[in-house]
């Protein structure tokens, strides 16, 4: 993919991409938004084109390249939670500050790509605001679905780029265009609420339909306070499966909160399954980021699903 066909971003991210080349442009970059909005994507694009050698960049084909496609490029850093873990820790951007004090091997300088950037500990993101004040030889890429959860001195040290979904049309003509059946491609954008990313996650999740069912149909089952451990129980089991099941109740709180609003929700063809639920869309979706926050805290997934539910039928 080049640069300029990024759908919806196109003709900016050029322009960008043109500035960090002429060094018209802060040394680190903060990509901004939601999960499978193509911050990620973009921002390997840029890393790209940085360490390419053809013409029009990124070719895809240079020998820099390939070694950047097969991760092997020598001086792109990649910085992200090691497995297991939840966190970047201070030892890890102490690892990269003394990669970059070596000189580039290929290229005029180092380029760093920091995937979930707010998984940086405060003490990562305090030794890291030296380098981005003095880089040297380097240019960084921060990548995050959640900016506010960043120190303000790192974000001030940053050019930041924002993303956001396509509209679900947009969304589901990037999917025709990748080789999608029509019907699926729309079907898919809506469910992804316009996110290209999350749709092509949807679609190569077989389990997805199913999961979505039960967790509409849990929330369906709230009618009073006596139901609600039955609601919740065909959830409560999804051991590893919690930020799923929560990203579907997000979703479907964004459908409510249209549905309730007057607006056209993203499934047209559930306007009236939207229409009879009796959960309050804008409830749901503080109720999912309470949760969200719980589970950082090590509390309980069945504790947590139980008392949203209870939440939610207050009043």
């Amino acid at each position: 993919m080049k640069i300029s066909e990024f759908a919806g971003y196109g003709d900016k991210m050029e322009q960008l991409m043109r500035s960090v080349q002429a060094g018209r442009i802060v040394h680190a970059l903060l990509f901004a938004g939601p999960h499978g909005s193509g911050k990620r994507t973009m921002a390997r694009l840029f890393a790209q084109a940085l360490v390419c050698r053809g013409e029009d960049r990124p070719c895809g084909v240079c020998p820099a390249c390939k070694q950047f496609l097969a991760g092997l490029h020598p001086d792109v850093k990649r910085v992200e939670p090691l497995p297991g873990k939840k966190t970047i820790s201070v030892d890890q951007i102490r690892d990269l500050i003394d990669a970059l004090s070596l000189r580039p091997y290929e290229g005029g300088r180092h380029v760093v790509l920091i995937e979930q950037a707010d998984r940086m500990t405060p003490g990562a993101q305090n030794a890291l605001l030296k380098t981005l004040e003095s880089p040297a030889s380097a240019m960084f890429f921060l990548i995050t679905d959640a900016p506010g959860a960043l120190l303000p001195t790192i974000v001030s040290r940053c050019q930041t780029v924002r993303f956001s979904d396509l509209s679900v049309e947009d969304c589901a003509g990037v999917l025709v265009r990748r080789g999608m059946d029509p019907a699926r491609a729309a079907r898919l954008a809506g469910l992804a609420q316009g996110s290209v990313g999350r749709a092509l996650e949807i679609d190569a999740d077989a389990g997805f339909p199913e999961l979505r069912e039960r967790v509409i149909a849990s929330l369906e089952a709230l009618k009073d306070r006596s139901c609600v451990a039955a609601a919740a129980a065909p959830l409560e089991g999804e051991k590893g499966s919690e930020a799923g099941v929560l990203e579907i109740m997000e979703l479907w709180a964004r459908d409510l909160m249209a549905a309730q609003n007057g607006a056209a929700p993203y499934q047209s063809d559930e306007s009236e399954r939207l229409r009879r639920s009796g959960i309050d869309g804008e409830a749901l979706l503080k109720g999912v980021a309470r949760v969200r926050m719980q589970l950082e805290s090590n509390v309980a997934w069945p504790y947590a699903l139980e008392n949203m539910f209870f939440n939610l039928l207050k009043g």
